[in-house]
């Protein structure tokens, strides 16, 4: 999320949550009761333009919500306008990833050697860490701890076994090709850390123990194992970014987690960095690992998944990009795609943040009021943006799918996701059944 769009973080306990509930064991397991009659689109259209005439959310505010279980639309209110989506845009990149990638692929980080030069070769992998799986960025927990350098120094030092040579540490992030950051994107988004540049190798985010931005990642990644090496006895050194030698052979690797869980952490906490690595990733799948080919590959997913591409025109992975757009419409037939198909994109509901339990809403909706732990949202804020995508549970116990976008924001993103909430929080009040 963004303060004034300048790229700077809001405090959030959505990194710091202990418990999160696990993935559903079976798709379609939020099923509605049965309750006799319809629910009334008149009703449910009428509550939500109230609420949606809240002056902090300004005007031109658009709203779509269908019942998950017939596919009825219940509220269109410019449903099909093109609209800056934020963060709400992960949703894509996630079903992309998992529909490209497979549910079960890891990303490898390898280590090769020419005599007395290794090569620390990066995979893309998001997700690797120094030292410290259990305080790292981009959970929640209760999942596959991420692959570590100290790890691949524990195994390095073991395939290299007893030596008194001393090493020179060359590192290879050429898998990601430039730019490294998208074209659209203030300058402020990746010195203020909000996104790390798209680099092949990287480590902690991009993000040091003093919580400040690395200036190159991949550089920080391999001076960090060369100090791991050395610290284990293996005198190692930093050398320099290049390619390894056509007669190095691989000394060991790691792995990442998987596809499946990524997602889920990148919709749960919203992390901008997993998400436009992920983009990378999919675009890399039909040739070129760039932020451009990423878009086109996503866009390309969706549309054989034949998800409603109406007023969509991506641009990035992560939703930072204003030039995004979408339709409140194609985000509720993305979810709905997701919670009806027998494929892997159900993790992309699994992963939504819980109201008032964990991820982004982690500190919204209090113990008490509607809608605590029976929606769940992706979240989206910019400058002047909020928007809200997901699924609640209503009065009758009927699963909706919603997502209500405003892009004039007057008073601060706070007052306006505070707006989307109470929309949500009559939904979720709403005994909108006719008898």
């Amino acid at each position: 999320m963004l303060i004034g769009g300048i790229g700077i973080s809001t405090s959030s306990k959505a990194e710091s949550v202990s418990v999160v509930p696990p993935a559903p064991t079976q798709i379609g397991i939020l099923q509605p009761a049965t309750v006799l009659g319809e629910i009334d689109a008149a009703v449910a259209t009428k509550l939500v333009q109230d609420e949606l005439a809240d002056p902090r959310l300004g005007g031109g505010v658009t709203a779509y919500v269908i019942d998950a279980n017939s596919g009825k639309v219940l509220v269109d209110i410019s449903g099909d306008q093109a609209m800056i989506p934020a963060s709400t845009l992960k949703i894509f990149t996630g079903i992309a990833a998992m529909n490209v990638l497979g549910s079960q692929t890891r990303f490898e980080t390898v280590v090769k050697r020419d005599g007395t030069e290794l090569t620390i070769i990066g995979g893309g992998d998001p997700t690797l860490v120094s030292q410290t799986p259990e305080n790292w960025r981009g959970k929640p927990p209760g999942s596959e701890q991420p692959p570590s350098i100290d790890q691949l120094a524990d195994l390095a030092v073991t395939a290299i076994g007893e030596t008194t040579e001393s090493f020179v540490v060359n590192f290879d992030d050429s898998l990601f090709a430039t730019p490294e950051a998208n074209p659209t994107w203030p300058d402020q988004y990746i010195r203020t850390g909000e996104v790390a540049p798209a680099q092949g190798l990287i480590i902690d985010f991009g993000i040091n123990d003093s919580e400040a931005v690395m200036k190159d990642p991949a550089k920080s990644a391999a001076n960090y194992f060369a100090e791991a090496l050395t610290a284990r006895g293996v005198a190692a050194t930093l050398g320099e970014r290049k390619i390894a030698s056509e007669t190095a052979t691989v000394l060991t690797s790691i792995k990442s987690a998987t596809v499946t869980d990524i997602v889920e952490r990148m919709v749960t906490t919203s992390n901008n960095t997993m998400a436009e690595f992920l983009a990378h990733h999919v675009g890399g799948a039909s040739g070129a690992f760039t932020y451009e080919a990423g878009a086109a590959a996503t866009t390309q997913a969706l549309n054989a998944a034949q998800i409603d591409l109406t007023g969509v025109s991506i641009i990035d992975g992560s939703g930072l990009s204003r030039s995004n757009r979408v339709s409140a419409k194609s985000l509720v037939s993305a979810l709905s795609y997701a919670n009806s198909t027998d494929g892997t994109a159900w993790t992309n509901l699994s992963g939504l943040p819980i109201a008032g339990i964990s991820g982004t809403l982690v500190d919204r909706y209090d113990v008490g009021e509607p809608g605590r732990g029976t929606v769940r949202a992706k979240t989206g804020t910019l400058s002047k943006v909020v928007s809200l995508s997901g699924t609640i549970i209503d009065e009758s116990g009927e699963l909706l799918i919603f997502t209500f976008i405003a892009n004039e924001v007057p008073s601060g993103t706070k007052a306006g996701e505070a707006a989307l909430d109470e929309v949500v929080k009559a939904l979720a009040q709403c005994g909108c059944r006719t008898p």
